[in-house]
């Protein structure tokens, strides 16, 4: 299984679109891995996870365009998560040569229903179109779905829980990738599933908004809490010495760029994911 890390910030991005702090400004001198963009995953150069606005750039920095992408997982509804927008460039009229006659996209029912209450506030001739060229499929906690050869099963994220925002779990060809973003620290009942049916994870890849810095808001992580949460794993057998950790999804409010962050998870025995950042396992 190869993950490519398309995206690797929070909403505002780093150096944050307008914001001139220290930690920006720093970014934005240095270049290279410290900047970052809106969070966004591709497994095997085709199956995607999330559709945010920094979708078309992040295909066009690998040469192409999303034509041939049949299937994408949405985490959740927010805005840097999930630009249903751009549906409606898959309208007939609006594109011609893609390779599946609907796209279809996987996600919660809560994340469906906002999506609708949203587009229908303001309905067009195009966004009315979208159900022509975009089938949405309802997920559910804890139930495993098969997805073009992938087996996907959909955890309960600490964020957004009114629409029910998903964790996933990704499953192929004997190789698993646990991708934990957005969430703030959940409870066992996760670990408890992984245990009780036998989950071993090759790649764990756990949110780390807050950096090295404890806060108080409960809907992100730390690369402490992200590291408890590899202890707890490791306890159950679900992870061991063999599984990569990565941190990702990081806010210029953390305090650290890329350089800085890469130096401070080496204590936590995590790396640190960078746009562009392709993991094979």
């Amino acid at each position: 299984m190869k993950l490519r890390y398309m995206g690797t910030a929070a909403l505002e991005r780093i150096p944050a679109i307008f914001c001139n702090c220290d930690n920006c400004r720093k970014a934005l001198a240095a270049g290279g891995k410290n900047i970052m963009t809106r969070s966004q995953a591709l497994i095997d150069d085709q199956l995607l996870i999330d559709l945010n606005s920094e979708t078309y750039t992040h295909f066009l920095s690998l040469g192409r365009t999303l034509w041939d992408i049949e299937h994408v997982l949405i985490t959740h509804a927010h805005c840097d998560h999930f630009t249903f927008e751009e549906f409606c460039c898959r309208i007939p009229g609006k594109t011609s040569t893609a390779k599946a006659e609907k796209l279809k996209v996987y996600t919660s029912q809560g994340v469906i229903d906002n999506m609708w209450d949203t587009l229908n506030t303001r309905i067009d001739k195009y966004t009315k179109r979208i159900p022509e060229r975009v089938e949405f499929i309802a997920l559910d906690y804890f139930k495993p779905v098969d997805i073009n050869g992938y087996r996907v099963t959909p955890l309960p994220a600490n964020h957004a829980e009114e629409e029910q925002a998903f964790l996933f779990l990704i499953e192929k060809d004997g190789k698993t990738l646990f991708y934990g973003n957005d969430t703030g620290y959940f409870d066992e009942e996760i670990d408890n599933w992984l245990a009780q049916n036998g989950k071993y994870i090759d790649l764990l890849s756990l949110d780390c908004t807050k950096g090295d810095v404890e806060k108080t808001y409960k809907t992100h992580m730390s690369m402490s809490e992200g590291r408890s949460i590899a202890d707890r794993f490791l306890e159950k057998g679900i992870i061991d010495a063999n599984t990569i950790l990565y941190y990702t999804h990081f806010t210029h409010h953390c305090g650290m760029i890329y350089d800085e962050l890469k130096v401070a998870a080496e204590k936590y025995g995590f790396q640190v994911a960078h746009d562009g950042l392709e993991v094979e396992f």
